[in-house]
């Protein structure tokens, strides 16, 4: 189904077809219209496709319309202004069984090169990546719910001058009953230029790690602001952190491994935290 003009969806239609969104300055809603993918449940390879894709377009809103049963539930790359609310994209791709490293960009919401965008109220569980950003900027993201993901809620890769407020990002978490160390898996992790974020008032709690800032092939991620964010109950490291000029501020990181593991962390600033 492609759509190039303001939509409304039938109130709770049940569509067995993915959405391409193709223009600019146009609203989608839902109205509660469910998306149904091939996926099924314990069935890894059965996760295939996107149920909502977009490229090149500004200005969409998008709201009220629940993704399961597919690879990804949003794709979207190169855009400015969107606005995404009170969606469901539980119930996509997921691989519990996934050793340690790298997986596909799979998973809830997957952005790339989305800049000024708002989103807020949306929940994607029980998925692989929970929200993937890919060079995405200056985007505000609030009161959502990413978690339970077995790979890590929120994953930022080049992305800037993001405001992350008042989200559920617990449980980004994969182990296996026995093991003493959660497989690579966190809430939170951000990596390779990843800097000037503002997190403040997450739930980020019971992950592999809690948030992990991590440094691969010599590209930081600095000056990222940490107020008041809860990462305990994390299996490893409530904070993980191998880059500079990070701050943090009145968070917590209680029953974890480490609550603040800082290695490479000058000029970092801890005022009133507590693990």
């Amino acid at each position: 189904m492609r759509i190039t003009t303001d939509t409304t969806l039938p109130a709770g239609v049940v569509l067995h077809e993915p959405l391409v969104i193709a223009a600019s300055h146009i609203t989608i809603d839902g109205n509660g219209a469910v998306l149904v993918g091939p996926g099924r449940p314990g069935e890894r390879d059965s996760f295939v496709g996107a149920g909502i894709t977009a490229a090149g377009c500004s200005n969409v809103t998008l709201r009220n319309v629940t993704v399961r049963g597919f690879a990804i539930g949003l794709m979207a790359s190169d855009g400015l202004g969107w606005v995404i609310e009170q969606c469901d994209f539980s119930d996509n791709y997921t691989d519990p069984e996934f050793g340690w490293g790298e997986g596909p960009r799979y998973g809830g919401l997957i952005l790339t090169r989305l800049r000024g965008c708002v989103l807020r109220g949306n929940t994607a569980r029980r998925v692989w990546n929970g929200f993937d950003l890919c060079e995405c900027a200056n985007n505000l993201i609030v009161g959502n719910r990413f978690a339970h993901c077995t790979n890590v809620c929120l994953r930022m890769d080049r992305s800037p001058h993001n405001t992350i407020l008042d989200n559920d990002l617990s449980y980004g978490l994969r182990i296996k009953p026995g093991e003493v160390h959660a497989r690579d898996s966190a809430g939170v992790l951000i990596e390779s230029g990843s800097d000037h974020n503002l997190f403040y008032r997450n739930d980020i709690t019971h992950g592999g790690d809690g948030v992990f800032v991590r440094a691969l092939n010599e590209y930081v991620s600095a000056g990222n602001v940490f107020i008041e964010n809860d990462c305990s109950h994390a299996h490893n490291n409530g904070f993980e952190a191998w880059t500079p000029a990070e701050v943090y501020i009145r968070n917590r990181a209680n029953h974890c491994s480490f609550g603040f593991w800082l290695g490479g962390s000058d000029r970092t600033v801890l005022l009133g935290n507590e693990a």
